[in-house]
């Protein structure tokens, strides 16, 4: 052929038509409806404008299902088509997206159902929807940002921040803890300063929000982050505080009493060896070489183990006033007193928080912990003057929101000394350690909160404006104290399990275990953590995926097996 011959591009070939489920649903249900009994297939064919031929394989099809009758009529209907929907929705979102099920097991459940008949339940088919899904999710997202950023009003907001490995690439992570929205959930190939300082920016980008602290543990990328890249403050974690604190001394600890008890047993074993010799040898039972002064050692063995039970109780009490001294430090870090309600200043803080280590490092002492216990000790020593400092900043944010709002020295006074504390222990009492103490301090909040709005008083004789902004100041002001990281941390925990379930959290696995956390879950009173971060309500996801969601596939049609040639 030469070169500058035409060559005739080859003809095209159109796409075999085909009736979608849906439609082939409804005009068969319609062929079957009791008021077109009368009719002939042929008749209905034809007013339906489908082949003759079409309709009677379809009328086939579904008297050869393996099915029961009642069965096969139900889910050949529209109602029964849009159950299977939202039923194989409902699986993937739930067990496979949200929890840990693969993707076998969800077709291990449509055969055992006995769906499978209507339903294509290979790996393949299902495999194809959970891609969809994880495709769906992130669109969602990014819809919904879209929408509620406008309508959203512009606060300041605290950042809970950790990092979690799930490979060979930190997951960094970042709660808002008020809502417990994730504002940031992604896999960076760093976790310093730099890397988290562009991966907030762009979290937040178009959202009316500002950061003023985060809480974090002591790592030196995220101060840096915090100080340098975002000009907050950055408060440090008390837990990790409390787990030095035990980790220094709850197994040397553990050890100096299993020493004492160990003691104890053998002391008691040779006092009770000595009483049977004297009992045998009173009895005249002599046994080989000269006898003893059994009175003199019984007496002294007896002194030994009344010894060694008095080290024993010693060091069992020893073992429990550390734990108590180290819960002790969560009792005392609060901005308002927990037994009369009033403000703690930075002093008494200090001091508090001082004599709970203080205890620690007693008790440790006597123990005689190891030098990488006393280090631990030093290092959670070391973080009280910042924990401290911290209260600082909160009450040095408090007062800048109240003198904002130019209130009468009385007002001040009665916001000061009962309604920042009544809104604090409202919110603090639910993480009360006991049923009893959650009790005691949800009532200090109300005698706090009934002594500033009670009638005649200054606070309820302002404006009814003036009350709700007043209202609306103070509960942000006490939700700035925030002292630890646990929302975090669980968070993490719950990406190990999904991990460890999943044996590997892919960026779009884990971008839609991000959407289903912030849009999906709900507390007790019904509220998602989007909703509680935009202060808007995001439009629903199942629903939203649902109209999304593509009309389940009919299982394949069995082929035949050859029959194998014998060579």
């Amino acid at each position: 052929m030469l070169a500058n011959q035409h060559t005739p591009a080859p003809a095209t070939t159109e796409e075999p038509f085909r009736y979608s489920r849906a439609e082939t649903v409804r005009l068969l249900h319609d062929r079957l409806h009791p008021d077109h009994s009368d009719q002939s297939t042929r008749h209905a064919a034809h007013a339906a404008g489908v082949p003759h031929t079409t309709l009677r394989y379809w009328q086939q099809r579904q008297q050869r299902t393996d099915a029961p009758p009642e069965w096969s009529a139900f889910f050949e209907s529209p109602a029964g088509l849009a159950f299977l929907q939202q039923l194989l929705l409902a699986l993937h979102l739930v067990f496979q997206q949200h929890g840990t099920a693969g993707i076998r097991p969800l077709c291990l459940f449509l055969q055992l159902a006995r769906l499978a008949p209507f339903v294509a339940s290979s790996y393949g088919a299902q495999q194809a929807l959970a891609a969809l899904l994880q495709e769906l999710l992130p669109r969602y997202d990014q819809e919904q940002r879209q929408a509620l950023a406008p309508a959203m009003t512009a606060k300041d907001i605290t950042l809970c921040e950790d990092e979690n490995f799930h490979g060979s690439q930190p997951c960094l992570v970042a709660i808002e803890p008020l809502s417990n929205f994730l504002v940031l959930e992604t896999y960076r190939p760093h976790r310093d300063a730099d890397t988290w300082n562009e991966a907030i920016q762009t979290a937040v980008a178009g959202l009316p929000v500002r950061v003023i602290q985060v809480t974090s543990d002591l790592a030196k990328g995220l101060q840096t982050h915090a100080k340098e890249g975002l000009g907050a403050q950055h408060t440090p974690d008390l837990m990790h505080v409390q787990a030095d604190l035990h980790k220094a001394t709850s197994l040397p600890l553990h050890r100096h009493l299993e020493t004492a008890r160990q003691t104890l047993v053998e002391v008691q074993e040779t006092v009770r060896e000595l009483v049977e010799r004297y009992r045998l040898h009173q009895a005249g039972i002599r046994l080989p070489g000269r006898a003893p002064n059994f009175e003199q050692k019984i007496n002294w063995a007896q002194q030994a183990e009344t010894y060694w039970e008095q080290q024993v109780s010693l060091r069992q009490e020893r073992q429990q006033q550390v734990p108590e001294a180290v819960r002790g430090l969560a009792d005392d870090y609060h901005p308002f007193d927990a037994q009369s309600g009033q403000a703690v200043s930075a002093a008494s803080m200090q001091q508090r928080l001082e004599q709970r280590v203080q205890t620690v490092e007693r008790l440790a002492a006597e123990a005689a912990i190891t030098a990488a216990g006393r280090e631990k000790l030093a290092k959670a020593k070391r973080v009280l003057p910042r924990l401290v400092a911290s209260l600082v900043w909160f009450w040095h944010s408090v007062r800048l929101l109240v003198e904002s709002l130019e209130l009468p020295e009385a007002a001040e006074r009665a916001v000061y000394e009962q309604l920042l504390p009544g809104l604090y222990w409202a919110r603090a009492a639910e993480r009360g350690r006991t049923a009893a103490e959650k009790k005691r301090l949800r009532g200090l909040s109300a005698t706090c909160l009934e002594k500033a709005w009670t009638a005649g008083g200054v606070l309820s004789g302002l404006s009814s404006e003036l009350q709700e902004e007043l209202q609306r100041v103070c509960t942000e002001g006490v939700s700035r104290f925030v002292r630890s990281s646990s929302c975090v941390e669980g968070r993490n925990g719950q990406l190990s399990l999904q991990h460890h379930g999943c044996h590997a959290l892919s960026p779009g696995k884990l971008k839609a275990l991000t959407v289903l956390h912030n849009y999906f879950s709900k507390r007790e009173d019904g509220t998602t953590a989007a909703e509680r971060f935009f202060g808007h309500k995001p439009a629903d996801l199942f629903e939203w995926l649902l109209q999304r969601f593509p009309t389940p596939a009919r299982p394949a049609k069995r082929r035949p097996k050859q029959a194998k040639v014998a060579a």
